[in-house]
Formats: C-alpha cells, sequence, structure tokens
C-alpha cells in the first residue's frame, strides 16, 4: 500500500514503548475466494458477474474467470478436453485431470475448482448436477494414487449463463454451450489424502441431453486474490498507548471514548434517548465485551429504521470545513446483530447541508454529497463468507446515475466482512476533488489493512461544497425496517487530519 502519512510514526518504535496492535479480523473458516454455489432460498451464489453474489464479489471476467495449462488468464490451453456427440442418449462424458489435480496436491494453485467451457462446436450439453435426485449420475472425481483409490462427490456445482444474473448452484442439472454457459464443479482433494500421491484423476460427467456435438475443455478457476496476511498499517495513534492523550495530538481534530458522563456534549448532535446510550465494561448484554472502559451503544428497534444519528459539524466546532478529513472508530456487531432483509447505513462522513445527498436527494455536484458507511445482508450459510456482513461506503456523488447512492464494499482481500461480536478498527479517508475533477479520495482500512480504494471519485462541482460533518448513523434501511432489535458498539472515535491506524498498547 502506498501511503504518505503512514511513515512519519514509526521513529517512535525507537524511542517509545514496544506496541502490539489491537486488531481482530479473525479467521475465515472457509477460503473467501471460492466461488459460491448459493442456497435455495437466496440469489446469492455465482452468476455472469458474480463469484460470490450475497458477498458482492465479482469475476475479474464477466461469465467468469479461469487460467490455461500455461497459466495464461482467460487462455486456450486445455488441461483436458472430450468430445461430446449428439446421441440423445444418456452419455457418460471423461476427463484426464492429472496435471491438474497434481498442481492442486503440490500446492502449485489454490484448488478454486475446475471451470469448462466450449472451446469448439455450438452446441449445448446438459450435465446431471450434484442435485440431480439420481445420485448415480451426480459429477464424480475418480482418482488413482500410489496407496489405492478413492471416488469422490463434487462440494459445489454449479454453471453460469448469460441470460439471467441469477444464481444456478441448486439446479438439477448443469449446462455447457459456446459463449452462452460454463459449467464450474468443485471436489474437495482433502478427503482423499490417504491414497498418496495421484497417479490419475478422471473427472466424470453424465449428460442425459444434448442439443448439438462440442469439444468442452477442462481449465481452472482463477476468481478472486489471495489473503495474504500483511503488518497493519500504523498512523498517529501508534503514538499514544491506548490512545492516552491522542486528543492532544496537533493532527488530530477530536477524540472521544464515550467516558464522560456528558459524552453528548462532544457532539453537536446526538439521537434520540433510548437508542443510543453508553455501555459499562462490566455489562454482558448483547455479547458486550469491552475494548476499552465504556462504549456506545446503539440500538434498531424491531419495526423501526433509524438508530444512531449523531453529528460532529466541523464549522460550529473548529471554525472551518475541511477538504480531507480521517476518521477512525471501534466497531462491534452484537449477538443479536443478523442482517436478513435488507442493509443499511454505519457511520461515514458527508456535506449535505440539509440539500442533497441522502434519503433520496440527488446529488448534482452542486448540492451536496455524503460518503456514509454501508451494511449489507448477513452473508447466509452455506457460503465461503458465512454469518459476516459486508460493509463499504455509501455514496452520494455527482456522477452518480439512480436516485440513491452507489454502493462500494470494502473487498480487498476480503478484509470488509465482518464477524459477529468482536472488535474492528475501522477508519475511512476522505479526500474532496478538485471542483470538476474526477480525483476526489476514498479509502477504508479494517485492522489498518487497506480494505478499499477509489481515487476517482467527483464528489462535487463547486469548490463552496467541503466537508461539513462525521455522520455517525445507524440505519436500517432502504425502506424495509428491521425484523428485530439489534445492536451495535463503538468506542474510540478519533478525527483527524492524517492517518490515525489502530490502537495499540503495551505488551
Amino acid at each position: 500500500m502506498q501511503h504518505s502519512t503512514v511513515s512519519h510514526v514509526f521513529f517512535f518504535f525507537a524511542v517509545s514503548f514496544a506496541v502490539v496492535v489491537l486488531f481482530g479480523s479473525g479467521s475465515l473458516m472457509a477460503d473467501p475466494s471460492d466461488w459460491a454455489e448459493g442456497t435455495q432460498e437466496h440469489n446469492d451464489g455465482a452468476n455472469r458477474e458474480h463469484y460470490n453474489q450475497a458477498a458482492s464479489l465479482r469475476w475479474a471476467h464477466f461469465m467468469g474467470d479461469w487460467c490455461d495449462a500455461k497459466g495464461t488468464e482467460q487462455g486456450e490451453t486445455v488441461y483436458a478436453i472430450a468430445e461430446v456427440s449428439d446421441t440423445d442418449t444418456l452419455t457418460p462424458v471423461r476427463w484426464d485431470v492429472t496435471t491438474l489435480a497434481n498442481e492442486w496436491g503440490q500446492g502449485t494453485h489454490p484448488n478454486q475448482g475446475m471451470f469448462l467451457r466450449v472451446v469448439e462446436g455450438s452446441g449445448r450439453i446438459a450435465f446431471a448436477s450434484r442435485e440431480s435426485t439420481d445420485e448415480t449420475l451426480r459429477p464424480k472425481l475418480e482418482l488413482t494414487g500410489k496407496n489405492g483409490t478413492a471416488i469422490l462427490d463434487a462440494v459445489a456445482d454449479t454453471f453460469l449463463t448469460k441470460w439471467t444474473y441469477r444464481s444456478q448452484g441448486q439446479a438439477n442439472e448443469l449446462r455447457v454451450s459456446a459463449e452462452a454457459e460454463n459449467l464450474l464443479v468443485r471436489f474437495d482433494l482433502e478427503q482423499a489424502t490417504d491414497i498418496g500421491t495421484i497417479t490419475r484423476a478422471t473427472l466424470v460427467l453424465l449428460s442425459p441431453q444434448q442439443f448439438g456435438s462440442a469439444s468442452i475443455g477442462v481449465f481452472r478457476c482463477n476468481q478472486g486474490e489471495s489473503d495474504v496476511p500483511t503488518s497493519p498499517a500504523l498512523g498517529i495513534a501508534a503514538k499514544y498507548e491506548n490512545d492516552r492523550g491522542i486528543a492532544n495530538d496537533l493532527d488530530v481534530i477530536f477524540a472521544t471514548g464515550f467516558e464522560r458522563a456528558d459524552w453528548k456534549s462532544e457532539w453537536t448532535q446526538v439521537g434520540k434517548d433510548g437508542k443510543v446510550d453508553t455501555v459499562n465494561p462490566e455489562s454482558r448484554s448483547e455479547g458486550f465485551l469491552p475494548l476499552q472502559g465504556k462504549a456506545l451503544r446503539s440500538r434498531i428497534d424491531e419495526g423501526e429504521f433509524t438508530a444512531l444519528n449523531t453529528l460532529y459539524k466541523f464549522d460550529e466546532r473548529i471554525g472551518s470545513e475541511p477538504e480531507e478529513i480521517y476518521f477512525r472508530y471501534h466497531l462491534r456487531l452484537a449477538d443479536d446483530w443478523n442482517q436478513t432483509v435488507q442493509g443499511g447505513k454505519l457511520p461515514g462522513i458527508s456535506g449535505t447541508y440539509g440539500r442533497a445527498g441522502w434519503g433520496g436527494r440527488k446529488s448534482d455536484g452542486t448540492d451536496g454529497w455524503s460518503a456514509r458507511g454501508l451494511f449489507q445482508k448477513t452473508v447466509p450459510a452455506g457460503n465461503p463468507l458465512a454469518g459476516r456482513t459486508p460493509i463499504g461506503f455509501y455514496c452520494y456523488h455527482a456522477d452518480m446515475h439512480g436516485t440513491y447512492g452507489s454502493h462500494w464494499v470494502w473487498s480487498q482481500n476480503y478484509r470488509g466482512y465482518l464477524a459477529k461480536n468482536q472488535w474492528y478498527t475501522i477508519e475511512q479517508q476522505c479526500r474532496l476533488n478538485t471542483p470538476g475533477e474526477k480525483d476526489g479520495i476514498l479509502r477504508g482500512w479494517v485492522d489498518g489493512q487497506l480494505a478499499f480504494e477509489k481515487t476517482d471519485v467527483r464528489f462535487r462541482m463547486t469548490d463552496e461544497l467541503k466537508i461539513e460533518q462525521i455522520w455517525m448513523n445507524l440505519y436500517h434501511g432502504g425502506k424495509t425496517a428491521s425484523p428485530h432489535d439489534q445492536h451495535i458498539f463503538i468506542d474510540n472515535v478519533v478525527i483527524a487530519k492524517k492517518y490515525i491506524g489502530p490502537m495499540v498498547t503495551s505488551p
């Protein structure tokens, strides 16, 4: 990550206390780069545009990403090929995928599944899927190794079709056709480790119907990115153990840990009583565990929309409005958090001036803008990111197309997918654009790791629009109320002129 404001803090390591970073994004139970088969109840799996619709994770290429046997992205050299003729009979089709299976077994590439596509011909071929009611027709991977043999069932399969955005992972058949449909199937080779080094691997699919003839090639799926652990980027907070004294830093505009009895006086506006309060460190309600002392608690009531709606207006507090700001807070989703029907809004940055940039009041670049945080529906069970809530920016800007703001999920290295009952360090940077130019910046960090970056945002057409306020917001919707009570906790808020980074503590 390139960032001009991070390096200035590193000299403190030589003269100050040893530090460790308090961050806890947690390990993911499944590989987040896996394409999602999808579930029966939701349109949440792989489709023509996404490899994981529920998590808003997009293919790099329309209709899917693959690598060929030479390692070329979207290449044409097959790992294996099979000819399928139009016989109108139940036909077993076999591919020798030994090379690909050994590449996975040796760790040359992650096992992201097989990608089947027509390389010659114009027919459409149907195969039975793992959802077929006839178990004998389901996809198989036949393995021979030095210590024996194994036959594996597919752990996921689907097909992509350019005719619809809906996921097909629960269909009882798979399809492949030239330019219109591609087939994905994945097997878990860990189920066959006892057979030793693989000497032969054969993919077997059963075709009950053929609509023409085709040559079908096997490639390897190549979606997503590797979630490589890196050290968090430290900033202003690295100078202040547990954030003590950070409010006095020359680059800090505001800081609070909600410890004061009159904490509401620190803000320009505070939401309604009953929906916003502070919770003591001894409390264990809603799964709360303290980050440090007290924390702010906000509740979305069943049947309600608005919860937290607290403002820090720069002109009223410091006498001017900036054009660049960093905003960091710690966020914990409570144990009753579960977004099943709709997403909503989280804290962020804005310049609405009561005119435009929220609530369907479309921005034209002269009247207002906003870049609140957002949350999407919690990813359902059966998904590689199951149980996690995607977060991002919800932005009203001068180039928006519809009535409502643009959704930009923090998907870089899968960092913007939050689990319940865990503290996260959330930081946002907003730098307004040169009026009329597409050079505005939004960045987002989770636990000091860059999770989102967009450097071509046009917020405004006039320099009369500035950064008016920090908008501490929690809102359910859209237009659908919360189906049950649910809570979030917020602590250790800092607003600054430079990158703040995660809170640190002495070991």
